[in-house]
């Protein structure tokens, strides 16, 4: 075992550990130290499709109209004694438009028309007259705000714009006069500040109950701390190089608590099935260095092969023109890495050196066998089970794959959109503006604009057919036109549902493919940009892209498996059994938070909606994460059928033999992404839950019963592969090919208990 490279490294790192632990221990505190300035660096990706219509027609709309800006917000000023009408209400209006205008990035204010009130003079009348009948709250008036600026400029800008508007009406008024920021921007910055809040609250969670987990499988305070050491290592290094990026690569809430979890339930398993295997080299008499020589070499191995199939997996998510897929696959890949960096160097130096410890226990801790102890037959209990399935593996296939397409059918009904996080931004000054908006106007914040563009100088199009046509849209509450002067003409269209309902996107689908080819003046380029073009870009984008990436990863995962298990058959099984295990957890995932409303319960919160992104990470990290538990699983089978055989034992074998450390595996991860379920973000939870309730159903109905009754039933063509490799079917007497060599695996030899 020491001519192989990861035993030679392992053997390298426990002679050389004190330097492996001063390295480690420099990047930890970097980590450490570069984590407050991470934490106050966070913005929302960039909320849009790279070289989308909308985004097209921002740049436009912030170049030529700077009133409106880029990126409009709308300024809500509301009062619960005053009248808009009353002069203190006017002067508050007044204060905070003028201390507003004196922050960075703001382009513009524009009074909107106010309730009761027709003898002001407003600017832009042709535009903002059509709007009036659209107010009817006494006591509430808006003022459309232009900002400039990144991504990162704007939202790092909305808490300074919200204290001095805010500030500036409620001095006027006496404190009668609140003023909030709704927009795109304002709702970012809110957003990242409640992930971040919820990121320590979702870390007490998982680290210690993921400790405990490990503590029961493991049976040994020490054997237990170790893997979750190696996570937190792996944690807060990845979290360090971030801090130092945040120049060239801006980090939002999501990918930090992604990071953790990730990083936290990859970092453990690794770990732990590394561990376990040094525990049972030490026990079978070998000294460390064989030991960690050997569990590098076998165990090890796999691990590298587990994350290098997680990283090419996340690659398929460059292919969405949305950052925040970026972002994803970026932090997914880094944890990874550095993940596997810390199982392969400081692993076997902190396994070395506390090898002394690792069978430590309080006298109050029963001892218990590790995984694996009985070398033959497995634990008892598996045992008999194993035994029992194998005798009725048709019924238990049929039974559990029945159940699975069952909790699979309400994926038909998920409803995908962008989220208001009403429950998580719940007293926020965008939510309050936000509520306010939506009882008077209801699709003021989702507003869409028509750009026309024409030569410079030349007079402007007729556009009365595309106003009248956009009027006598049902779903259009008000339509109004505006011109720079120059060379753009525009129509600003209030639609007359919530911005995050369903019709807004077919509204906005429909003024794209019906109503401006049909109604808009020959001749001119025409782009529908705005919020809800937006959200309407996002979902076109995320739905063209999804078989892209689906086919992607199950190509790439078909190609891995048969490279590795030499066979055809199984990596088509395993496919389907993440499939199902994935539907499954997709179809549960729906019922819980989907539902008539999910947690926004009342008649203006609109259908419960999921994120975009959330399903296709969540695709892709679960076929990166269960190809490991295949490949433990089935190896171990492919071993013994090597050796024997006989399909039914080696079936049997392969289940008792790694069925605990599977589950605990999993357990792990199931932790560290259902943590996720405390934050009040309900990205975050769907996120955490739909990971979480796949692995238990992968470790638990795939692996323990699904995955072994296939495998009894498909018999010898388990092994089918062109060519006659030596892991074809074996020759008809039944005995396995005399040339063909025992492969030795992480499971390859009988495990001996540990004293």
């Amino acid at each position: 075992m020491r001519k192989d490279a990861l035993a030679q490294l392992a053997v390298l790192m426990a002679r050389y550990r004190r330097r492996v632990f001063a390295g480690w221990l420099l990047a930890i505190v970097v980590g450490l130290l570069g984590l407050p300035h991470l934490l106050t660096s966070v913005v929302s990706p960039p909320i849009e499709v790279a070289g989308s219509e909308s985004q097209q027609a921002g740049e436009i709309l912030g170049a030529a109209l700077p009133t409106f800006g880029k990126d409009p917000m709308i300024a809500v000023f509301h009062s619960s004694t005053l009248r808009a009408v009353d002069p203190a209400f006017q002067d508050a209006i007044d204060a905070g438009k003028i201390a507003l205008s004196e922050q960075d990035g703001i382009s513009g204010v524009v009074s909107l028309p106010i309730v009761g009130e027709h003898t002001r003079v407003t600017a832009m009348p042709e535009t903002m007259e059509p709007l009036r009948p659209l107010f009817h709250d006494e006591h509430a008036a808006y003022v459309l705000v232009g900002i400039t600026g990144d991504d990162r400029d704007r939202q790092d800008r909305i808490p300074a714009q919200q204290a001095a508007i805010d500030q500036a009406a409620q001095e006027v008024s006496g404190g009668a006069v609140r003023t909030y920021l709704v927009g795109v921007a304002a709702f970012g910055q809110s957003v990242q500040q409640a992930e971040i809040a919820d990121l320590m609250r979702i870390e007490l969670v998982a680290v210690p109950v993921a400790i405990i987990v490990l503590l029961v499988g493991l049976r040994s305070p020490v054997a237990a701390l170790v893997p979750a050491g190696i996570a937190g290592a792996a944690v807060v290094t990845t979290l360090g190089a971030f801090a130092l990026l945040t120049g060239v690569f801006p980090v939002d809430g999501m990918l930090l608590v992604g990071v953790n979890a990730v990083g936290l339930g990859v970092g453990i398993d690794y770990a732990l099935f590394v561990t376990n295997r040094y525990r049972e080299e030490l026990a079978a008499g070998a000294d460390p260095e064989d030991a960690i020589a050997t569990a590098a070499g076998t165990t090890g191995r796999t691990v590298v092969y587990s994350g290098l199939i997680l990283i090419l997996a996340c690659l398929t998510l460059f292919l969405v023109r949305w950052h925040v897929f970026v972002q994803a696959a970026v932090g997914i890949m880094a944890v990874t890495a550095v993940a596997l960096a810390a199982s392969v160097s400081l692993l076997p130096a902190a396994l070395v050196s506390l090898t002394r410890w690792l069978e430590w226990r309080p006298r109050w801790m029963a001892r218990r066998a590790p995984f694996g102890h009985h070398a033959t037959e497995g634990p008892p209990r598996l045992a008999r089970w194993a035994e029992h399935l194998m005798r009725h593996h048709w019924p238990y296939a049929v039974a559990v794959t029945a159940g699975l397409l069952l909790a699979a059918t309400p994926v038909l009904d998920m409803r995908l959109g962008i989220n208001l996080e009403r429950h998580a931004l719940t007293g926020t000054p965008v939510r309050v503006g936000q509520e306010i908006a939506d009882q008077d106007a209801p699709g003021l914040t989702g507003t869409v604009f028509v750009l026309l563009r024409r030569p410079v100088d030349t007079d402007e199009p007729d556009i009365k057919p595309l106003l009248a046509a956009l009027r006598a849209d049902p779903e259009i509450a008000a339509a109004s036109p505006l011109d720079d002067g120059v060379d753009l003409t525009a129509v600003l269209v209030i639609p007359r549902h919530l911005p995050d309902s369903p019709a807004v996107v077919r509204l906005v689908q429909r003024i794209r493919t019906q109503i401006v080819p049909a109604a808009a003046p020959p001749g001119h380029q025409a782009l529908v940009g705005g919020s809800s073009a937006l959200v309407t870009d996002l979902l076109t984008e995320t739905s063209a892209k999804l078989w892209w990436v689906i086919g992607c990863v199950l190509a790439m995962m078909f190609g891995l498996l048969v490279l590795v298990l030499r066979s055809l058959l199984l990596p088509l099984k395993a496919i389907l059994m993440s499939l199902l295990a994935t539907g499954a957890s997709f179809g549960l995932t729906v019922l819980l938070f989907q539902g008539d409303g999910g947690d926004e319960v009342s008649a203006l919160a609109g259908p419960g909606l999921i994120w975009p992104q959330v399903p296709l990470i969540v695709f892709v990290l679960l076929f990166g994460l269960s190809t490991d538990y295949e490949l433990f699983l089935v190896r171990r089978i492919q071993e013994e059928y090597r050796t024997t055989g006989d399909n039914r034992r080696s079936v049997a074998i392969g289940l008792q033999r790694t069925a605990r450390p599977i589950s605990l595996a999993a357990a792990i991860l199931a932790v560290a992404f259902g943590s996720l379920l405390v934050s009040d973000v309900t990205g975050l939870r769907v996120f955490g839950f739909a990971i979480a309730v796949a692995l238990i159903i992968d470790a638990t109905l795939i692996r323990l019963i699904l995955v072994p009754a296939l495998m009894q039933i498909m018999g010898r063509w388990n092994w089918w592969f062109p060519g006659g490799s030596r892991s074809a079917p074996l020759d008809r007497g039944g005995r396995p090919p005399a040339e063909q060599p025992t492969v030795r695996t992480e499971c390859a030899t009988d495990p001996v208990p540990i004293p």
